[in-house]
């Protein structure tokens, strides 16, 4: 039996990302980026993280460009090239004013402290591992970012093109060449003689697109290739970890090329984590379905541990955004566990500036406000069965929202009722102020809804107020121009047929469907 990894009766796993990192040394630095006061900011700020009690951390070191000093891999600072006798030769990267503030931000700091010689992962590996938690490193195998820009993609990728790319144009890197996966090979070689840690992420999920499409149905690329990589680490220490970060269900990894299954059949992978590319967060996970296939090819008996991941927000349209509150992190985990995870894994859960991990709560007068809940929201991940937490319906699986009700049509979706709460209420976000009722299972008896009232400040943002690319929000309100609850009668069992009616003469689209209990 694999014993690598010990599982708790609930895992807490944390993905810190480099901008993350970078962006609290720029915001807190005042223009002092010595060594000592770089270590000074990520002690306080690793501490935060720290408060959640994690078992592991996960740290991102490279984007389509590595934040470590590395001879390998192209870096913020240098381009890894072979010169006319075949030699390695390390050239200056480019740099670039064509990206968002933000990230021209962060990579700028990445460069002066890589140019400074100074590594941060070297200190936060051994102060994250000297505070009792695990420590991986997370390699993100085909990042999105910018990837028309040689400041951000890497020259690797924009050399190789034509050859090492899937639609020859320096996007995706194809994993069924050899030269790419021994590129990934060589990196995680130079991480595992360079720090000292638990084990090594494959982030398979940003971005999932490995493998051409006339190569998709052979399994054995990535198969073998996992193994290898495992090979790899095993001659380092067989007591490293190898965890991945795919897509949330087996299907949609096999028709990229990913067996996980099979992954963790041959011993390779002993954590994984399904999540949602990018937003929106997906609450309704199909864990049993997972263990299910797992148990029939695991014949081994391989220990694993099976997570589930979130994004920064939940989204329902396109730009609405809500931020993964203290309440929706509960609900999240409680959903999760409920249905059998191992444990959950939050991913972008950061502040780069003080100003994004906020909350929507209301004084005892009644009057709304944001409180930063940065190190809370982490913490509500320990804690799902207190109050209050949010479970928020995915809707369809095409499309998602919105859900348009026709005339006196209905809508039904299963929602966990799971105690311990004093009341449950459902709330729906709609376009138009319309009589909808709801009722639970075959119950006769509907229950109409009422309007909810917006506190001054949260109320309905049109597109054109949020940001080009999406923005926090922070309450129902302000994604949907009318919101409605209804309190819920206790339910006989946990899973519930919750069947929304529109009782109006013309159609209303569903924006919103969360389960609130209090």
């Amino acid at each position: 039996m694999n014993t690598r990894e010990v599982k708790n009766l609930s895992t807490l796993a944390i993905n810190i990302p480099a901008d993350g990192l970078f962006l609290a040394i720029l915001n807190k630095a005042n223009d002092d980026l010595s060594e000592e006061n770089c270590i000074r900011i990520l002690k306080a700020y690793i501490d935060k993280y720290l408060e959640a009690n994690p078992d592991m951390i996960m740290l991102n070191v490279c984007y389509r460009r590595c934040l470590t000093p590395s001879e390998v891999f192209d870096s913020y600072l240098y381009n890894i090239e072979t010169d006319e006798n075949g030699q390695k030769v390390k050239r200056l990267s480019p740099t670039t004013d064509a990206v968002s503030m933000y990230f021209a931000s962060f990579f700028t700091c990445a460069r002066v402290l890589l140019q400074q010689g100074i590594d941060i992962y070297k200190f936060l590996t051994e102060y994250i591992r000297q505070k009792g938690c695990k420590v991986y490193l997370s390699v993100r195998m085909n990042d999105g970012h910018y990837t028309d820009n040689p400041a951000i993609n890497s020259n690797f990728a924009l050399k190789n093109d034509k050859a090492l790319t899937i639609n020859h144009d320096g996007v995706a890197l194809d994993f069924s060449k050899e030269e790419v996966q021994e590129l990934f090979c060589q990196y995680i070689t130079e991480l595992l003689d360079t720090y000292s840690v638990d084990g090594i992420e494959i982030d398979w999920l940003r971005h999932p697109t490995l493998l051409p499409e006339e190569h998709r149905s052979d399994l054995s690329i990535l198969n073998n290739y996992m193994q290898t990589i495992r090979t790899l680490l095993d001659r380092y220490n067989k007591a490293l970890g190898l965890a991945v970060r795919v897509l949330p269900s087996e299907q949609e990894n096999l028709k990229i090329g990913a067996d996980v299954c099979q992954w963790i059949a041959d011993g390779c992978a002993n954590v994984v984590t399904i999540e949602k590319f990018y937003i929106p967060t997906n609450f309704e996970m199909p864990i049993p379905q997972w263990k299910a296939s797992i148990k029939k090819r695991n014949v081994a008996k391989n220990e694993y541990a099976l997570l589930c991941g979130t994004d920064w927000a939940v989204s329902c349209q396109r730009k609405y955004n809500i931020a993964m509150t203290p309440a929706l992190v509960r609900g999240f985990t409680s959903e999760c566990l409920h249905n059998g995870a191992d444990g959950v894994y939050l991913f972008n859960f950061f502040e780069e500036n003080g100003g994004n991990s906020f909350e929507y709560v209301a004084d005892s007068n009644g009057n709304a406000y944001l409180k930063n809940c940065f190190s809370e929201r982490m913490k509500a991940a320990r804690e799902p069965d207190l109050l209050p937490r949010r479970c928020v319906h995915i809707g369809r699986s095409n499309g998602r929202y919105p859900i348009t009700l026709g005339a006196e049509e209905c809508y039904t979706f299963s929602g966990q009722i799971k105690k311990p709460f004093n009341r449950c209420q459902i709330v729906v976000g709609c376009d138009v102020d319309a009589s909808l009722s709801v009722f639970l299972n075959d119950c006769d008896r509907k229950i109409p809804l009422q309007n909810q009232p917006a506190l001054e400040g949260f109320a309905y943002l049109h597109e054109t107020e949020i940001k080009k690319n999406g923005g926090f929000l922070y309450a129902v309100s302000q994604v949907a121009p009318y919101v409605k609850t209804a309190t819920l009668p206790p339910a006989e069992t946990e899973s519930t047929e919750i069947t929304i009616q529109n009782n109006a003469a013309h159609p209303v689209d569903l924006l919103w469907l969360e389960l609130s209990f209090e």
